[in-house]
């Protein structure tokens, strides 16, 4: 009976030894860039899919590291709408897309707000790794601003992630849809 009992706890104990092992190989993160949202030059959808994209997201803790050097911009002065509209047709794609040089986010917010927010925005590639990021203070005028980039990614697709901030409320809004550039 004792000899049952060791073997059965010798057992256990390889077992569990062998789960915690720190040489087992990292699992790269992976995202699916590959769905594409058309969007014209004036910035509409001409195939928005229903999968979700350009609305507001709940980051994970890696999504969220992926703006921490961006913390730069100074918040003070910087107020909350009362919301982002991102909801049919008012979805807040970047456009056009697939697009050339220069790629374009116009935002939406209720009520007519009036104020300034800051913008933080990162393009990822396929496995999670940044190509360009930026920060910046926007004024917003009448409910709605815009700004244009001009990202220095190679030809491909990606992700455009981005986050908008108040004094008041650090990343009170976060989104995210996919991008190609194809010159």
């Amino acid at each position: 009976m004792t000899t049952k009992f060791l073997y059965s706890s010798i057992i256990v104990l390889l077992i569990l030894s062998s789960c915690n092992q720190k040489d087992d190989p990292v699992v790269p993160t992976t995202i699916d860039v590959s769905k594409q949202w058309s969007v014209d030059i004036f910035g509409v959808a001409i195939n928005p899919l229903s999968d979700g994209q350009w609305q507001t997201k709940t980051f994970t803790s890696q999504e969220l590291n992926l703006f921490n050097s961006l913390d730069t911009t100074n918040l003070n002065g910087t107020t909350t709408p009362q919301s982002v509209i991102d909801t049919p047709p008012g979805y807040n794609p970047t456009f056009p897309n697939p697009f050339m040089t220069v790629n374009a986010l116009a935002l939406r917010f209720s009520n007519g707000f009036s104020g300034q927010i800051v913008l933080k925005a990162v393009i990822v590639d396929s496995t999670m790794t940044s190509h360009f990021k930026v920060s910046t203070k926007l004024n917003v005028q009448n409910g709605s601003t815009a700004l244009q980039f001009n990202p220095t990614i190679p030809i491909g697709r990606f992700r455009f992630y981005y986050t908008l901030s108040s004094q008041a409320n650090p990343d009170f809004f976060k989104s995210w849809g996919n991008i190609q550039k194809t010159q």
